[in-house]
């Protein structure tokens, strides 16, 4: 299972760029640190007007060498990649919220890893 931040600035994250939202984002073994940016009017995350500001995280996901898999990404509810492995999250509090990765397929036992975001920088309005 490899979880990487996205790193590709001309990818489009529903309206917004990598560098729209993060720098310097780096997965470890067991955490994700680095910077996420504050953003307002973020419309293309979600159409909740609760939920368009804030710091949010951009990661992209694979099992390699495996077709059919699921994998969610979960902060506070689940959340399933798009079809290229990327994901954006809105991190609302770092110290409590984690990611956790699951990756399932029918007759195969789940893998599941979990990181810490305690080492992100979040910055404010």
């Amino acid at each position: 299972m490899s979880v990487r931040a996205i790193t590709d600035n001309t990818i489009d994250l529903f309206g917004k760029t990598v560098n729209d939202l993060q720098t310097g984002v780096s997965v470890t073994s067991d955490a994700i640190i680095g910077t996420l940016k504050y953003v307002s009017d973020y419309t293309g995350f979600s159409s909740k007007t609760a939920e368009q500001s804030g710091n949010y995280l951009a990661l992209h996901a694979e099992v390699p060498g495996v077709d059919d898999v699921t994998i969610k990404v979960t902060v506070t509810k689940p959340s399933t990649l798009d079809a290229d492995g990327d994901i954006v999250l809105r991190i609302a509090d770092k110290d409590s919220q984690t990611v956790t990765v699951v990756a399932s397929k029918t007759g195969y036992e789940s893998v599941t890893k979990t990181f810490g975001l305690s080492g992100l920088t979040t910055e404010s309005a």
